[in-house]
């Protein structure tokens, strides 16, 4: 592991000393990596082009968000912004690399998030846009079919609807399963709480720790959204648009809606305490589903039925 964080350093010290002009570019690919844009916009983006691919990038990120979790306890991977100074690798000659607000995180670095959670959830929009291409490919027949074939058999299966009571029962697995894992590891002797004394130790800025980037945030952010995700499939306002067939513009009407929603929400309000923040993360992640799912489109269809003239029989 650390010739893997060894290598790593050096290839940030290239990319922050030698190309330092492509850093916004790096930032902004590290953004849209982050596991949280999933929740934000890449489930709402899927679920207006594909109901059964939104749903499914929604049940992935969620459950490998709280495998990610899981893991970052046995696998206890170091962070790079502290591993320079804990090593002592770096006591002669320090390492010249900078540090952002996106890589003050206190959880455990590995496994990466970016690569696992996000990797994970956009295999289905990767395998349904694959599955378009070959199918408007139709250069050879068999070329068709091998295509849909393949796509049929890499498209991930997952409940699209099922009694409210199994979504409850998810968030309740989730919460429970976490608990109890984390109390058994506690209880063997194991300090989970390692790498948050270390972030706050050596991150440059005390502000850009932020309390979302705690282990706890990620939980309650799952068990929210599949929770969430029950309350939406069985809202009235998704009675009313399920068999709406909406179009190009619709879409595009809901998801430009969902981002003016979502965004503020997301940044709304990070109460200080610790609890509060949890609850309150678990609040706003169920609500997230039920927007995308049910008011959104609800909204722009009953909007588009008033503004669309009456039909006259002749």
């Amino acid at each position: 592991m650390e010739s893997t964080l060894g290598a790593g350093i050096v290839i940030a010290e290239a990319l922050q000393n030698q190309l330092a002009w492509l850093e916004n570019v790096w930032l902004w690919v590290t953004f849209l990596g982050d596991p949280k844009i999933l929740f934000l916009f890449y489930f709402p983006a899927a679920y207006y082009a594909s109901r059964r691919v939104g749903i499914a990038v929604l049940w992935i990120s969620l459950i490998t968000e709280w495998l990610n979790l899981i893991f970052k306890w046995f696998l206890f991977g170091d962070r790079p912004f502290w591993w320079v100074h804990e090593s002592g690798y770096y006591s002669q000659a320090p390492a010249q690399v900078h540090q952002f607000p996106s890589s003050c995180e206190t959880g455990p670095g590995s496994p990466s998030g970016h690569c696992m959670i996000t990797g994970a959830a956009l295999w289905p929009i990767m395998t349904a846009l694959s599955s378009q291409v070959a199918t408007r490919a139709r250069s050879c027949r068999h070329s068709t079919l091998l295509g849909a074939v393949l796509g049929w058999l890499m498209t991930p299966r997952v409940p699209v609807e099922r009694e409210l009571s199994f979504y409850g029962l998810t968030a309740l697995a989730l919460m429970l399963g976490t608990s109890l894992i984390y109390w058994i590891l506690f209880t063997l002797g194991l300090d989970l709480s390692w790498s948050i004394s270390l972030a706050f130790k050596w991150c440059e800025r005390p502000e850009w720790i932020h309390m979302d980037s705690r282990p706890f945030a990620s939980l309650s952010r799952d068990s929210g959204a599949a929770l969430g995700l029950g309350i939406a499939l069985h809202s009235p306002c998704y009675a009313q648009v399920r068999r709406a067939q909406l179009g190009n513009g619709q879409k595009i009407a809901c998801l430009v809606l969902a981002m003016g929603l979502l965004g503020p929400l997301d940044w709304l309000g990070h109460p200080p305490q610790i609890s509060l923040f949890y609850i309150f993360n678990f609040l706003k992640y169920t609500l997230w589903p039920c927007l995308v799912l049910a008011l959104v489109p609800w909204a722009v269809h009953m909007f588009s039925a008033q503004e669309a003239p009456p039909i006259h029989s002749s």
